[in-house]
């Protein structure tokens, strides 16, 4: 029982994981890009409505404030002057100076004037189908205030109103009294107290603004599913060379450093993805080199190491003269193994960035050196066709390395009277740099395969047929080439070499 709970808790947590693997995998950069921009655009356009609706509101309370104000000012001008502007009389009541003023104003939308006469009639102008019209809460609220005048607010069927009551008396013999009133006709108008009142329907005032608000959420709401769609297509744009470099790592991963990115453009992902190519070769240079040494050496130790093993397996220990004849051609075989080693690693060092160390290389002066140290090889008529002044970019001690190898193969391939010649030339931004012999040559049938690794001139010589491979990857670290001249007599071989910053 213990060991298949344990395996179904196993299991559960595999499950598990694979689903949170598999919903971590869902949720791309692109997801996650689209995401982020959807929710920053609805947050946008959410505080830019909520400051238009803000703004928008203020300008409508101010707009209704002002005209209450207005309606006020103008009332208790009226009520003050005491004449009627038709009749040219003096008012002779409170009552028929609010049913004048009423008669001859006209509310502006969304707002109502009435006018509480003294004997308890309530006169309006404006909206005949009010809810104010009538209404016991409204009559109660300017009840409350009739007395010295004031603001009221009072929501009624759903709908808020705001208002101002002005109360309108006149004393005997026109008087009037003090406080928040307007006085009445001076020419005596009678006892009473009535009231003028402005109400404005806030609910109403809004209603175009709460529409055009719906309006601009719908439109916002478009605008950030559009947003989103845009931004979804850019973004799967802009990662495509995301998603081909995750592809092209995973193949690298089986194995395969052929795959390149296409790379389009001029900003920071093709930048990524040139820096990755770039990447891909170093690597595919570097596996190369490595699985050429490996087989080279698996190729040339071969053979001396089967020459060891035999020998020693046939030596005769008791014989001192074999043993003595075994030990000289063992330490031989050893020497040329240790040759072979060493070359084979210079030609994989060549792909190295730091394989050349450039500086100032004047040319003149590099060749009578190498001249001076060729001399050491032997016997033979060296010469050097005089260069001319020129500066070259390039390593030093490689370049007399190339020049001293093929000075070794010129001497391998001439006799004592036979002459080595050393020379330089300059074609454009281009110096060559040539070794020419008066020797047997190269025969024609392996001319072209001369530079290969391990292709030798001739089977008379000791060497590997690395030397020439040497010399090639020497010029091509420099961003030169090597060529093999047709010439009369002999061979010449020229290194051409870019003369690079001066």
């Amino acid at each position: 029982m213990t060991t298949a709970t344990t395996m179904m808790m196993a299991a559960t947590a595999t499950t598990a994981t694979t689903m949170t693997t598999e919903r971590r995998i869902r949720m791309t950069v692109q997801n996650r890009l689209t995401i982020t921009v959807a929710i920053l655009s609805v947050l946008a356009l959410t505080v830019v409505g909520l400051v238009l609706y803000t703004v928008e509101a203020n300008n409508v309370e101010g707009r209704n404030t002002a005209a209450m104000a207005q309606e006020i000012a103008e009332m208790r001008s009226f009520a003050q002057n005491g004449v009627d502007p038709e009749t040219g009389e003096r008012f002779t009541s409170v009552d028929q100076i609010l049913s004048q003023f009423l008669a001859q104003n006209r509310p502006d939308e969304d707002e109502t004037l009435f006018a509480f006469l003294t004997d308890g009639r309530v006169l309006y102008q404006g909206e005949p189908n009010s809810a104010v019209n009538g209404s016991a809460e409204f009559e109660k609220a300017v009840a409350g205030v009739s007395a010295d005048g004031g603001e009221i607010n009072l929501t009624i069927d759903g709908d808020e109103y705001e208002g101002y009551v002005l109360p309108i008396t006149s004393g005997p013999g026109g008087d009037t009294p003090g406080g928040d009133t307007a006085g009445g006709s001076k020419s005596g108008a009678d006892n009473g107290l009535g009231s003028f009142v402005v109400v404005h329907n806030v609910t109403a005032s809004h209603a175009d603004l709460s529409q055009v608000m719906q309006i601009y959420i719908v439109v916002a709401l478009a605008a950030a599913l559009l947003i989103s769609g845009i931004s979804s297509v850019l973004a799967r744009r802009l990662l495509a060379p995301v998603t081909e470099l995750r592809q092209t790592a995973q193949s690298i991963s089986g194995g395969d450093l052929s795959s390149r990115l296409a790379t389009r453009g001029n900003d920071d992902i093709a930048e990524l993805g040139r820096t990755f190519n770039d990447m891909l070769d170093r690597l595919e240079a570097s596996f190369e080199t490595q699985k050429r040494f490996l087989d080279d050496v698996g190729h040339e130790l071969r053979t001396p190491l089967t020459i060891l093993s035999g020998h020693l397996e046939t030596m005769d220990s008791s014989d001192v003269d074999d043993v003595d004849e075994t030990r000289t051609m063992l330490l031989d075989e050893t020497d040329r193994m240790a040759r072979l080693v060493e070359e084979l690693l210079i030609l994989a060092r060549s792909r190295r960035p730091d394989f050349v160390r450039p500086g100032q290389v004047d040319v003149p002066s590099l060749l009578n050196e190498t001249l001076a140290k060729a001399k050491g090889l032997g016997q033979r008529d060296w010469k050097v066709e005089t260069p001319p002044a020129v500066v070259l970019t390039a390593d030093r001690q490689r370049l007399t390395q190339a020049l001293l190898q093929l000075a070794a193969n010129a001497f391998e391939h001439t006799e004592v009277d036979q002459s080595i010649t050393f020379g330089a030339g300059v074609e454009g931004d281009s110096v060559h740099l040539w070794v020419r012999d008066e020797g047997s040559g190269v025969p024609d049938e392996i001319a072209a395969d001369i530079f290969e690794r391990f292709s030798r001139g001739s089977t008379e010589g000791h060497g590997f047929g690395l030397g020439l491979s040497i010399i090639m990857a020497i010029a091509e670290a420099h961003g030169g080439t090597v060529v093999l001249d047709h010439v009369s007599r002999g061979a010449q071989f020229r290194m051409i070499l870019p003369k690079g910053p001066q």
